[in-house]
């Protein structure tokens, strides 16, 4: 089992070795995507992932993005937010040559971006149905923890909102389905739909997906990755009137962002 665990954890974590700190860093362009407006920047990430000796997998990210901030969705942007990822996962059972059931404690936030999140925070546990081959997978996750979505005040001051009414928190429910297909030697596909609900409504669905194509040309042990990352948020707990009043409008004129990025990965 434990075997079976460590490849794994080799496969997410970048041949993670138990109690050796394997440290990373990334740096490239971007296109954060909002409605018709397109804010381009730079970005840089530090990864850091450590396996314990009881086979325990932990992972930080941390991405800071700097806009060139050109674009007619937030006058008094600043144009430098950040994003970060916290886990540990574990093997609980082995049901199958490659199949696993694992747990996961996860820990993610996005700050100030120019889409007018100004915070936003999600903590679960999860458990997680894991195939794994060499050549393909699939992972379908389960998880329920806390969801808070904060939206910046500059927009919906202009739109009849004021101060207080811009937070919005949940005990929350989560599923994601994600999958990887190896095309060729070092061309690697993946992606994802990850969806958020409060009860019956729902708080939010993510879209992901991922080319990464090894690099060792470039550096050594090096990955290119040109990636795509969508979230539709459900605006209407911020609601201020009710949707047939005459005065209604919504706190933000979209309800949905997408990030483009290309970057190099390095060890460090």
């Amino acid at each position: 089992m434990k075997r079976l665990f460590v490849g794994l954890a080799a496969l997410c974590a970048g041949q993670a070795v138990a109690g050796e700190l394997d440290w990373k860093l990334a740096f490239g362009i971007h296109d954060f995507q909002v409605e018709s407006s397109d804010t381009f920047g730079a970005h840089a990430a530090i990864n850091l992932d450590y396996l314990t000796d009881g086979g325990i997998l932990l992972h930080a990210n941390l991405d800071t993005y700097l806009d060139r901030d050109k674009d007619k969705l937030d006058p008094d942007h600043i144009p430098i937010w950040f994003q970060s990822s916290y886990s540990a996962r574990g093997n609980w059972l082995a049901l199958a040559e490659n199949l696993n059931l694992d747990w996961q404690l996860d820990l993610r936030g996005k700050r100030n971006t120019v889409s007018s999140v100004e915070k936003q925070i999600k903590f679960y546990p999860s458990l997680l149905l894991d195939y794994v081959r060499p050549a393909f997978g699939a992972t379908a996750t389960v998880g329920m923890g806390y969801y808070y979505l904060e939206i910046d005040d500059d927009v919906p001051k202009e739109r009849g909102y004021i101060r207080g009414e811009f937070g919005n928190d949940a005990t929350a429910w989560m599923t994601e389905l994600s999958g990887y297909l190896m095309l060729a030697p070092g061309w690697k596909l993946s992606g994802g739909v990850e969806y958020w609900a409060d009860g019956s409504e729902r708080l939010e669905t993510g879209y992901r997906a991922a080319l990464e194509v090894n690099t060792p040309g470039l550096y050594r042990d090096s990955v290119l990755t040109l990636s795509m990352e969508q979230s539709r948020y459900n605006l209407d707990h911020y609601d201020k009137w009710p949707k047939d009043h005459e005065d209604y409008l919504p706190i933000l004129p979209w309800d949905t962002d997408t990030l483009y990025r290309l970057y190099l990965t390095v060890p460090w």
